[in-house]
């Protein structure tokens, strides 16, 4: 009985135990990127939920089940069109891209974000937040939740008017993953 009970006792921390910091500035830590790995959201509002899938590559493209492309590239990751995780991964680290002629700005919010949802508690995240001016004293805001060895644990959309008044949109917060690579 003792040993059972101790057994159980280093299960239980083991489970319990905070994750470590990752101490690099490669995105391949925080979002791994291998055929097969998917991620399941809830959505704010809905009862379906958002799945994503890796299905595929196309030389260093990863292709996923809704005809997206990410890649590593210089420590980041991208899609298409523009850098979504970008070093080095500190608080105040920007960036801006163009798409569809909307410039979009691109700020680390947070180098160290702890993250709740349906798929566990995840901790030492990196927040990215974008901005976009969609027209006159409005703007649309993106905050992506990247967690460690997991991918985007979060996504949370606003939009703030010329008052300063923000009303979110959109959130899809992770309900289970596969992220085996």
């Amino acid at each position: 009985m003792r040993k059972l009970f101790a057994l159980a006792l280093l299960v239980t921390a083991c489970k319990t135990a905070p994750a470590a910091k990752p101490q690099v500035n490669d995105a391949r830590a925080y979002y791994p990127l291998a055929v097969g790995n998917s991620w399941k959201y809830a959505v704010s509002g809905s009862q379906e939920e958002a799945k994503i899938e890796i299905v595929g590559r196309d030389g260093d493209w990863f292709l996923d089940d809704h005809r997206g492309r990410l890649r590593y590239e210089e420590g980041g990751v991208r899609d298409a069109d523009r850098f979504l995780l970008r070093p080095p991964f500190a608080s105040g680290t920007h960036w801006t891209a163009v798409e569809n002629l909307v410039v979009q700005h691109f700020e680390i919010a947070s180098a160290d974000a702890s993250v709740v949802t349906g798929a566990g508690t995840f901790e030492h995240c990196v927040v990215v937040r974008t901005s976009s001016m969609v027209k006159k004293d409005v703007t649309f805001t993106t905050e992506w939740t990247f967690a460690p060895h997991v991918g985007i644990a979060q996504i949370v959309t606003s939009v703030t008017d010329g008052q300063g008044v923000s009303r979110e949109q959109t959130r899809l917060s992770l309900t289970a993953f596969h992220a085996g690579g």
